[in-house]
């Protein structure tokens, strides 16, 4: 199991202002790509990403989890990451009107996605290292799901405070990725699956 915090991420104003447009109809102009870079240089203080992972051999996952396997997949890596309450917490305050809420949404699904985005590319560093590739990240659409692969991944090491079959805080995010063999001789379960590790960047 592997513990990651403190990382820098990036934020990319573009996408965030796309989010906007999507979720809450805004329109994208330089105006609104300009409060999205005011918002983030403000609120990187209430960001603190940390990450928690672990990788699963195919057989132990198959008794563990209710993840369904693909054909070809012999180890599934369950990944949990957290930004920390504070930038929620500023978002639901009274002093939040409809326009900067909406920005600290935008900029929490941003941060959440580039942490994410951070163990994935760690752990993708390792699948190559064995030979494999990687699914890209899927997320659970039921709560129950990923709330008990929280509990199996430790989202206790990275602060955040679950019940067994409670859904994750809103600043939290599970996903899992797949890994497949490439090439010839490559068809045995990852060496690292399990290892514990801690890495602070």
């Amino acid at each position: 199991m592997t513990k990651i915090r403190n990382f820098k991420i990036p934020f990319r104003t573009r996408e965030m202002a796309r989010w906007l447009k999507k979720e809450r109809g805004l329109e994208v102009t330089p105006d609104l790509e300009q409060s999205i870079e005011r918002q983030v240089k403000e609120a990187r203080a209430w960001i603190e990403p940390a990450a928690v992972y672990t990788t699963l051999t195919r057989q132990t996952a198959e008794k563990t989890t209710a993840i369904e396997f693909p054909e070809k997949a012999i180890a599934v890596s369950i990944v949990a990451v957290s930004i920390g309450p504070a930038l929620d917490d500023e978002r639901q305050t009274p002093q939040a009107d409809a326009n900067r809420e909406s920005l600290l949404a935008a900029l929490g699904q941003e941060a959440l996605a580039q942490s994410l985005q951070f163990a994935v590319r760690l752990i993708q560093e390792q699948a190559k290292d064995e030979d494999c590739e990687m699914t890209a990240p899927a997320c659970a659409p039921d709560p129950q799901l990923a709330g008990s692969l929280a509990m199996l991944v430790g989202v206790s090491r990275i602060g955040i405070t679950l019940e067994s079959g409670a859904p994750l805080p809103p600043f939290a995010r599970l996903a899992w990725l797949f890994w497949t063999p490439v090439g010839k001789g490559s068809a045995v379960a990852p060496s690292k699956a399990g290892r514990a590790e801690k890495v602070t960047a």
